[in-house]
């Protein structure tokens, strides 16, 4: 039926005037009959499947206003009850019994009880590494709209988890495994998928039976435009109503054009270098703090974001009692030269005169890698040209898709973003990246200690302790220079003056609601 419709529409489209990057009707912004809502467009550099638990798919999930976790997230990175009314835990720290908001029906009509829900996380969990990982469900019980979840061991984060786009709530019984679910998830949010154009747009009508009201926008068109100019001349010529992924370089002009209205927050996105522990010279803690030491963090967050970076030590920003750069105590400044002395000092030497580093008779040379994500091709370069400085043969390469060459072992340095606190909570993303042999850990990092603390934050309930351990994590893990860290980014929404019900979230993911609405 799903398909049918598309193809009906498709037909219609064809007859309509279509936007430059097409699969969906233009935003007229023209309220039409008794319906006095405007129609919405959104660009986006990145475009994703929308099915919650495939990978990371859940981000756009929620950003589109598709989907809806159970628990939400403030600004100052505070669970709040979203799908929920109340929550409660059992003496013995091992199950969650979760209360669900009466009266939300999925995109289809069918009621989110507690069998549903139930339903939908058993799913996430055979589906998704991560979410099992950061989840630890035992078992789970439903009854009417009454959902009791039983942990392996006590976990004091399943709510933030929670919190993660992944665990957007759809209904599992819709998904026919026919990979329609990829492009149509039947979720709860205030807009409903009505076409899908791989790599190129979505066209979403409001649900009208939201539980939250009714959606301000007659229809969102999600544009992808991976191209950071074509990005911000589609803004500029009136093709789109926001924009999210515009290059820094734009920032000033839209800030100081009366026509856009430009959203800001300092968010949890963290600027890294991984370094590939398995390969020669990687492996060396004096070579990869030489590289470190070539990093001059401040201008990257200065020039190359146009002042919208902070620059940093630790994975985590100042505002979180885990992310003192003061307690950073190993972390090496920027120092080109002493990285220079440093090198000689270990061995590194051009001994044959070609103009390069070597050691043991092989060349100090390295491939560095990363991907199209605003700020990181620049970055890339300019630590290629620091340690070109410093003797090495660094070739650079800006990839489509990042993780299969991570994952392959096909690089030696790697600049990348992450949401360090996507869910308020640091055990997520310091387990993911460092826990030996666990998803995101494409250096190889391993060390025993580590593991431990990140053993007992697993189960801390404690905030205080939950805190110290995150922190002698990162202590432990940077103080080899095994992870280096430059930056946290200040991500920015650009929008029509006149656009309202939406604004840059500090976590990232909530960006179209039931209130966002054109001029």
């Amino acid at each position: 039926m799903k398909k049918e419709k598309a193809f009906l529409l498709t037909l219609l489209l064809a007859v309509e005037s279509l936007s430059a990057c097409g699969g969906a009707p233009a935003a007229s912004n023209t309220p039409t009959g008794g319906d006095n809502r405007t129609d919405f467009a959104f660009g986006t550099y990145a475009f994703t499947k929308l099915d919650p638990a495939d990978d990371y798919n859940g981000w756009a999930t929620v950003r589109y206003g598709i989907g809806e976790t159970l628990f939400t997230l403030d600004d100052s990175l505070n669970i709040q009850k979203n799908l929920v009314t109340d929550y409660s835990l059992s003496d013995d720290s091992l199950t969650w019994t979760l209360t669900l908001r009466g009266g939300v029906l999925f995109h289809n009509g069918d009621a989110m009880d507690g069998a549903a829900v139930k339903s939908s996380l058993e799913r996430l969990v055979a589906t998704n590494d991560r979410a099992a990982s950061d989840l630890m469900i035992d078992s789970i019980s439903a009854d009417g709209n009454t959902v009791a979840i039983t942990t392996t061991e006590p976990n004091p984060i399943l709510l933030n988890a929670l919190c993660d786009p992944y665990a957007c709530i759809v209904d599992a019984a819709a998904d026919g495994g026919s990979g329609e679910f990829e492009e149509y998830p039947v979720c709860t949010g205030p807009y409903v998928v009505k076409q899908y154009v791989e790599d190129s747009s979505a066209y979403l009508e409001p649900f009208d039976q939201y539980w939250g009201g009714t959606p301000a926008s007659k229809s969102v068109t999600i544009k992808a435009i991976s191209d950071t100019d074509t990005l911000s001349l589609a803004m500029q010529n009136g093709e789109i109503d926001a924009a999210y992924g515009l290059s820094y370089d734009t920032l000033s002009q839209f800030k100081d054009d009366a026509a856009f209205q430009v959203s800001q927050a300092a968010t949890t996105r963290v600027y890294m270098l991984y370094f590939n522990q398995s390969h020669k010279f990687m492996s060396d803690e004096n070579f990869r703090r030489a590289i470190c030491m070539a990093v001059d963090k401040n201008s990257y967050a200065s020039v190359l974001l146009n002042g919208a970076g902070t620059p940093t030590k630790s994975a985590f920003p100042d505002y979180l009692s885990y992310g003192d750069d003061n307690l950073m105590t190993d972390v090496p400044d920027y120092d080109p030269k002493g990285a220079k002395a440093l090198l000689k000092s270990s061995g590194y030497v051009d001994t044959d005169g070609d103009g390069f580093l070597d050691k043991d008779g092989q060349k100090v040379s390295l491939r560095l890698i990363t991907y199209g994500r605003t700020g990181l091709p620049q970055s890339a370069q300019a630590l290629q040209s620091a340690l070109i400085q410093l003797g090495m043969d660094v070739s650079f390469e800006q990839v489509e898709t990042v993780n299969p060459y991570l994952t392959a072992d096909n690089y030696d340095i790697c600049v990348y973003a992450y949401v360090t606190t996507p869910t308020g909570d640091p055990l997520s993303y310091l387990s993911y990246t460092m826990g030996t042999g666990n998803g995101s850990n494409f250096g190889h990092y391993s060390d025993a200690q580590v593991n431990d603390l990140l053993s007992k934050l697993a189960t801390e309930f404690d905030v205080k302790k939950r805190s110290d351990y995150a922190l002698q994590i990162q202590q432990t893990a940077t103080k080899d220079s095994s992870y280096c860290y430059l930056f946290h980014l200040n991500m920015f929404l650009v929008m029509k003056a006149g656009v309202t019900g939406m604004k840059q979230s500090p976590v990232d993911y909530y960006q179209i609601t039931a209130k966002t609405a054109a001029a």
